[in-house]
């Protein structure tokens, strides 16, 4: 999918997102930056947003210094057109990371890991002009050896005696909203994704019926897996338990019907809830917690029979004990 305004060697816009995420990221050419990104730019974390790009800059250095040796696999990008100029891109990455160096994860350990990461990014007149990213950081705070709810005490700890206030779980849920509403979808298919939305807020202990394939696969948060709807539906009650019924928001979609491909729906959504119930994340605190997250979903016969969902439950944890 070509847009006006990129560049020639760029012949469609998934072209333009692998060329910058093997430059910056495998090349390690932080320079390279100023030419995919805009000024402004803003760039959306389930914990920060940033503006200046120097900052992103400043961040990617820290991350590969902290990881140096790394080999990044792009596994799916779905992209929509949102108007003449403008192309949205959600790209979905899995890497194999050592830990060699110091920084935000502590002193190096030589593990090797594998980490999953979601961008969603907003493009026109040949550059990036918002990016919505996630790391599944539990999946590299538990490979390294340590267990993510005493990282994120930790990390709260250093965080107020260097004077920085939690931001409300409001202010984040906020922030993972913008951009284009994304793809319109109706019928069979807009039913799956009420469904699915359902699911996260609708007060379920488990999976909705029909909604996963009997053999799906669930590639969770922490470099996690499970297998069938019964297994999914297990880790799932542990979400449900921690917290109340509230709205799921839903700010944006991409679905992508390719031939001999399976019908693939991206959703970046957010939930805002209470910590209130016995589960996955303890027992219950009464605080308000912001879920964001951006869900891949992979259908066959009308049922997800592969979902990669995408939460950062180290961002989770951390407004849990801050």
């Amino acid at each position: 999918m070509k847009i006006p305004g990129f560049s020639p060697q760029f012949d469609s816009l998934q072209q333009f997102i692998l060329t910058l995420t093997h430059q910056v990221w495998e090349q390690k050419d932080i320079g390279q930056l100023a030419d995919f990104y805009g000024t402004p730019v803003t760039f959306h974390t389930p914990e920060k947003r940033l503006t200046d790009l120097s900052d992103f800059m400043r961040l990617t250095l820290e991350a590969l210094h902290c990881f140096p040796q790394r080999q990044v696999l792009t596994e799916d990008i779905l992209c929509s057109r949102e108007d003449e100029l403008t192309g949205y891109a959600t790209q979905r990455t899995v890497a194999r990371i050592q830990h060699l160096g110091d920084g935000f994860f502590g002193a190096p350990t030589g593990r090797t890991l594998w980490v999953r990461t979601w961008a969603d990014r907003l493009c026109s007149d040949g550059v990036v002009s918002q990016e919505w990213l996630l790391q599944d950081r539990a999946a590299i705070v538990s490979q390294i050896g340590m267990n993510v709810a005493d990282f994120a005490r930790q990390l709260a700890i250093v965080r107020r005696e260097q004077g920085q206030d939690a931001v409300a779980p409001e202010e984040l849920e906020a922030r993972w909203a913008g951009g284009p509403d994304g793809d319109d979808v109706e019928g069979a298919l807009a039913a799956v994704v009420e469904r699915y939305l359902t699911m996260w807020a609708g007060g379920n202990s488990g999976v909705v019926p029909g909604l996963y394939h009997p053999a799906a696969t669930l590639f969770a948060p922490g470099h996690e897996m499970r297998t069938g709807e019964q297994d999914i539906s297990s880790f799932l009650s542990g979400y449900r338990a921690s917290f109340a019924d509230a709205e799921t928001q839903l700010h944006h979609i991409v679905v992508r019907r390719d031939a001999d491909e399976p019908v693939r729906i991206a959703l970046r959504w957010s939930l805002l809830t209470w910590h209130d119930g016995y589960g996955k994340f303890g027992a219950p605190t009464r605080k308000p917690v912001a879920l964001t997250g951006i869900s891949h979903l992979e259908l066959r016969d009308g049922v997800i029979i592969r979902e990669y969902l995408g939460l950062d439950e180290l961002a989770i944890w951390s407004q849990i004990v801050s």
